[in-house]
């Protein structure tokens, strides 16, 4: 009986949510009922050199301006996250979470890896990418699920380039817009 009133109050959210999430392809998160948006930034896309090109090249979105996110969540306590589609998409291999690489103490931006590629070859990047599966929990709204909880620092969906949102992804000055957020507090 208590499991039926639980599934009844989670359709019910779930139908709130739709209505309150207003583009799709946007990732979004609740706290206390109300839906919120992550931190929304502009980041340039760039390659590095690692060990003077022996150590292979890796592939970056970095953001200049500031270092930390605005948008801090307690290890532990983490809120839902939650993103909509467009209907008929299948969203399971859409949403991509990368950690940001650990920048110098005395530099001022962030950068979040994307790729790597060493002696002909991808690199191993899955200490940085971190892969939800997906709960549907309304038309076309889906939850974010971890396996493992997320370890403090710096986190940014890599970019979505599905849907109506992906025109609006890249700037006129070659920037691409990010969605971030952060565990723990600055400087982890």
């Amino acid at each position: 009986m208590k499991n039926v009133f639980y599934l009844l109050f989670l359709m019910s959210m779930g139908f709130i949510q739709a209505q309150e999430v207003e583009k799709t392809f946007v990732p979004y998160y609740l706290e206390d009922g109300e839906v919120k948006n992550f931190e929304r930034v502009s980041a340039k896309n760039e390659s590095r050199a690692i060990g003077f090109g022996y150590g292979g090249v890796n592939t970056y979105l970095t953001i200049f301006d500031n270092k930390y996110s605005n948008v801090r969540f307690e290890k532990g306590n983490m809120p839902t996250f939650i993103i909509k589609t467009d209907p008929g998409v299948d969203v399971f291999e859409l949403v991509l979470i990368t950690k940001a690489d650990v920048v110098k103490k005395r530099k001022k931006y962030r950068r979040f890896v994307q790729k790597g590629y060493a002696m002909g070859g991808q690199k191993d990047m899955s200490e940085y990418i971190t892969v939800p599966t997906f709960k549907k929990i309304g038309e076309d709204l889906y939850e974010m699920v971890f396996e493992q909880e997320l370890e403090p620092g710096d986190y940014a969906f890599a970019p979505i380039l599905k849907g109506t949102e992906a025109q609006n992804i890249m700037s006129t000055s070659g920037d691409m817009r990010i969605y971030c957020f952060g565990i723990g507090p600055d400087g982890y």
